[in-house]
């Protein structure tokens, strides 16, 4: 006896339960994905709290490359953005953190960390600005620092230019002393002559 043909339905219910596996081993395939960007981005967080600065960013930046522009991609990037903005961090960045929080919102405009992300934009943007004024201070500061030296310098100079030419002018008033009291003598031997030579004509 020969095998019964394969009829139709038989064929169609194979195929079914072919595609009905496969589908299974896809979505079990992303579940398993999913499961393990939730854990990859759980350790970023306790990375983050431990003050792993290092460590967390490169777990979040796995998961926005695991995740490729779906969530939980949004949260990572988010989170990046929170470790370049944290003041304990050594490389601290605000220009990055700030583009960081930039992508998140351009990116996953209807994310729930979308408005943090705005907050924070206005927070670190005013940092930025205030630091920028406290620099502009200091160099105003500076510059004012620099010309009360250079106008000390130049009261210095001056005063001893005055104290020279007082100098100098004490060694005039002596010599026209000196001068004058020669000039006085000179009289007085000139006169002391003209008496002599008047008592000889006598």
């Amino acid at each position: 006896m020969g095998r019964k043909p394969v009829g139709q339905g038989q064929y169609f219910y194979f195929c079914f339960a072919l595609l009905i596996f496969v589908s299974g081993c896809s979505v079990l395939q992303e579940s398993n994905r999913l499961r393990e960007m939730r854990e990859v981005l759980t350790t970023g967080r306790n990375l983050l709290a431990h003050g792993d600065y290092d460590g967390s960013l490169n777990a979040f930046e796995n998961v926005v490359v695991m995740a490729q522009d779906q969530p939980p991609a949004d949260a990572a990037t988010y989170n990046i953005g929170l470790v370049y903005a944290h003041p304990q961090y050594s490389r601290r960045d605000l220009q990055k953190a700030i583009g960081s929080f930039n992508r998140l919102i351009t990116r996953f405009p209807e994310s729930p960390w979308a408005e943090q992300a705005k907050v924070w934009i206005g927070v670190l943007n005013e940092t930025e600005e205030s630091k920028q004024a406290v620099e502009n201070s200091k160099e105003v500061i500076e510059k004012s620092r620099e010309e009360v030296e250079k106008n000390r310098e130049a009261v210095e100079k001056s005063k001893q230019e005055i104290e020279k030419s007082r100098l100098e002018l004490e060694k005039s008033k002596k010599e026209i002393e000196k001068t004058k009291q020669m000039i006085e003598k000179s009289k007085k031997v000139d006169i002391e002559i003209e008496q002599k030579r008047r008592d000889r004509a006598r």
